[in-house]
C-alpha cells in the first residue's frame, strides 16, 4: 500500500470512529495505534507509543495546564468573579445596552485570570443573566453577548489552547500569551461597539435602567475589581517583565488565587474540593487528547503528509494571502462540524509547516488559531459556550442562544481580516518582552 493511500485509509478510519460516537481521544489513539503497528510492527510500534506518552506526560511546560485550570476553578467556586460584573456595570451603565456591554467587558477582565472560556462564560453568566432578564433585555442579545464574551477566556492570556499550540509547534508560550492581549482587547471593544449600535438602532432590545449611578458608586466598585487586577499583574506582569516563565507564572497565579480566595473568605472546604476535582478532571481529559493526538500525528509525519501538502500547495503558485484565505475557509467549515481543540491538535502537524512556509509568523498564526477556536465555541452543533449559557438560562431553546451568538461570529471574522491587514497588532507587544531569566 502506497503512503498516500495509507494516509487516506487512516483518515477514513479516524472519521469513521468519530461518526460511531467514540470519544475523540480514543478515536485518535486507535487510528494512531493501527498506523504504527502497520508501519513499525508490534514491538517497535508499542515502544513508540510508550515513548510519546512519556515525553508528553513529563514535559515540564505542560505543568502550566493543571495550574491554570486550578486557578480558574478557584476563581469560579470562591465567588471572586461574582462581584466583577456589578462593578463593571456601574461604569458602563450609561451606554445603550450597558448591561450587555458590561457582560463582555467583565468577561474580558475575568479572562485575564482564567484561561478557560467555559469558566469565564459560567462565572459572569450566573450574575449577568438574571440581571439583564430583570431589566427586560432581548433574550438572544443576553445569551449572545455572554456566549461570545466568554470566548475571550482563551484569547486574553492565560490560555490553555495557547500552551498546547506553543508546545506542539515549539513556539514561545510566553510570546503567544502577550500576543493575545491587544487582539483580545480589540475584540472586546468590537463586541461592545456592536451591542451599542444594535441598541441605538433598536432601543427596545435593551430598556434603560431607571436607577442612576453616581461617581461615588463607581469609585467604590473598584474595590471589587482589585483582587482580579492584582492577579492579572501577578500572572501577566511577571511574564512580561521576564521575572518568570509561563509555567512559573501558572504556579504564581494558582498561589495568589488561593490567597485572594482565602482573604475574601470564599475558600471553604467544599469550594476547594470542587476546584481540585475540576482541575483533575479537565487536565486528565486534555492530556489524554494530547497524547493520543500526538501518536496519530507521529504516524501522519511518518507517512510524509505534511511535506507532501506543502509541496502541493506551494506548487499552485497562489499568493500567500490567497492560500491563507482558502485554509481559513476550510477551518470555518470544520468549526461548524467538529470539536475544535481536538481538531487543532490533529491538523497542526499538517497546517503549521504549510503556513510558516508561506512566510506567516508562527506567533501571529497562533493568535489566528485561537480566534478560530473562539468561533467553534459559539457555532452549533458542538459550540461549548452555547451549551453553558443555555444551561445557566434554564428552559431556554437552543435556537435563541444560537441566534444571539451568530452576529458575533461575523465580528470574529472581522478581527481575522484586521490581523491579516495589520499583523503588528499581535506581534508588536511580544517584541517588547524582556526574556525570562
Amino acid at each position: 500500500m502506497s503512503e498516500p493511500v495509507a494516509a487516506a485509509v487512516l483518515l477514513g478510519l479516524l472519521f469513521l470512529l468519530f461518526t460511531a460516537g467514540l470519544e475523540v481521544a480514543f478515536a485518535l489513539g486507535i487510528a494512531g495505534l493501527v498506523g504504527l503497528l502497520w508501519l513499525k510492527g508490534w514491538t517497535v510500534g508499542l515502544g513508540v507509543i510508550g515513548s510519546i506518552a512519556w515525553s508528553n506526560s513529563t514535559n515540564f511546560s505542560f505543568v502550566a495546564v493543571p495550574l491554570f485550570i486550578f486557578m480558574s476553578a478557584i476563581l469560579l467556586h470562591s465567588g471572586i468573579g461574582a462581584s466583577l460584573y456589578t462593578a463593571v456595570a456601574r461604569w458602563v451603565s450609561f451606554l445603550p445596552g450597558g448591561l450587555a456591554v458590561a457582560s463582555v467587558f467583565a468577561c474580558a477582565i475575568f479572562a485575564a485570570v482564567s484561561g478557560s472560556s467555559v469558566a469565564t462564560a459560567a462565572t459572569i453568566g450566573m450574575i449577568a443573566i438574571p440581571e439583564m432578564e430583570k431589566h427586560g433585555y432581548n433574550r438572544p442579545l443576553i445569551y449572545g453577548s455572554l456566549a461570545s464574551g466568554g470566548t475571550l477566556g482563551i484569547l486574553i492570556p492565560p490560555s490553555i489552547p495557547m500552551i498546547i499550540y506553543g508546545l506542539m509547534t515549539e513556539t514561545s508560550v510566553g510570546q503567544l500569551y502577550i500576543a493575545g492581549i491587544v487582539p483580545g482587547i480589540l475584540l472586546a471593544l468590537l463586541f461592545g461597539t456592536y451591542i451599542v449600535l444594535v441598541c441605538v438602532w433598536w432601543p427596545e432590545m435593551a430598556p434603560r435602567a431607571a436607577v442612576s449611578v453616581t461617581w461615588r458608586d463607581r469609585l467604590a466598585s473598584l474595590v471589587d475589581v482589585a483582587p482580579v487586577v492584582a492577579l492579572i499583574f501577578a500572572v501577566l506582569g511577571s511574564m512580561y517583565f521576564g521575572v518568570v516563565t509561563p509555567t512559573e507564572a501558572a504556579a504564581v497565579g494558582a498561589f495568589v488565587s488561593l490567597v485572594l480566595a482565602a482573604w475574601k473568605r470564599g475558600l471553604g472546604p467544599g469550594a476547594l474540593v470542587r476546584s481540585f476535582h475540576d482541575a483533575v478532571r479537565t487536565t486528565g481529559m486534555v492530556m489524554l487528547i494530547i497524547i493520543c493526538a500526538s501518536v496519530f500525528s507521529h504516524v501522519v509525519a511518518l507517512l510524509g503528509v505534511p511535506t507532501a501538502l506543502v509541496r502541493a500547495v506551494t506548487g499552485l503558485d497562489l499568493p500567500p494571502v490567497a492560500v491563507f484565505a482558502l485554509i481559513f475557509l476550510v477551518l470555518i467549515g470544520v468549526a461548524y462540524a467538529l470539536e475544535e481543540i481536538s481538531v487543532m491538535i490533529i491538523i497542526l502537524p499538517f497546517l503549521f509547516p504549510l503556513v510558516t512556509s508561506l512566510g506567516f509568523d508562527p506567533i501571529w498564526f497562533g493568535v489566528i488559531m485561537v480566534i478560530w477556536l473562539e468561533m467553534g465555541l459559539i457555532t452549533p452543533p458542538v459550540g461549548l459556550n452555547l451549551f453553558v449559557i443555555q444551561g445557566l438560562a434554564k428552559n431556554v431553546p437552543a435556537s435563541e442562544v444560537i441566534i444571539g451568538a451568530t452576529p458575533f461570529v461575523g465580528i470574529l471574522l472581522l478581527l481575522v481580516v484586521i490581523l491579516v491587514v495589520f499583523p503588528d497588532l499581535a506581534l508588536w507587544l511580544p517584541r517588547q518582552m524582556i526574556p525570562a531569566r
